[in-house]
C-alpha cells in the first residue's frame, strides 16, 4: 500500500512569498497603466481624425457642388450649402480678407480636434441669398483631380 501524507491546515502557508506577489502586482500595474495611456491617446487621436475628416468632406462636397452648378451656368447659393456641412463646426463670419473686390464676407467653419483645429473658408458674394464664390481649406483640391494642388 502507498501512503499519502496530508498536511494539516496549520502546516500550510496561508500567503505566498511577499517578494513574488509585489513583483507580480507591480508588473500588472505597469501593464494596465500603459494600456490605459495607449487607449486614451488612441481615443484623442480619433477625435482629431474625425475633425479632419469632417472638414475635408465638407470642403470636397462644397467644391464639387460648386463645380456642378458652374457646369449648368448657375451659382451655388448660401441657402444650398447646409446638406454639405458634415459634423458640427463652429462658424465665424468675418470681412473677406482676400478677394475683397468680389466678396463681401467670409465664413470660416472650424472643427476642433483635441490636438489641432481644422477649418475651411467660404467666401460669399453680395445679395439677399449670396453666391458662394470660393471655398478654401487647408489643402485645396486641384480642379478635377481629387488631389491637393500645389501652391506657388
Amino acid at each position: 500500500m502507498s501512503s499519502i501524507t496530508i498536511n494539516t491546515p496549520e502546516a500550510r502557508t496561508l500567503y505566498p512569498s511577499k517578494e513574488v506577489s509585489a513583483q507580480i502586482n507591480y508588473e500588472a500595474v505597469i501593464k494596465t497603466g500603459l494600456w490605459s495611456i495607449g487607449i486614451i491617446v488612441f481615443c484623442l487621436g480619433m477625435v482629431d481624425f474625425y475633425a479632419q475628416t469632417y472638414a475635408r468632406e465638407t470642403q470636397i462636397g462644397l467644391q464639387s457642388a460648386q463645380a456642378e452648378k458652374q457646369e449648368i451656368n448657375q451659382d451655388l447659393r448660401i441657402s444650398d450649402i447646409k446638406p454639405f456641412i458634415v459634423g458640427s463646426p463652429t462658424i465665424q463670419t468675418r470681412p473677406a480678407d482676400k478677394y475683397t473686390n468680389m466678396c463681401k464676407e467670409m465664413r470660416q467653419y472650424t472643427w476642433k480636434g483635441f490636438f489641432k483645429s481644422y477649418s475651411i473658408s467660404v467666401y460669399i458674394g453680395l445679395g439677399g441669398n449670396p453666391s458662394i464664390d470660393f471655398v478654401h481649406g487647408s489643402g485645396d483640391l486641384a480642379e478635377g483631380t481629387g488631389k491637393p494642388s500645389a501652391t506657388l
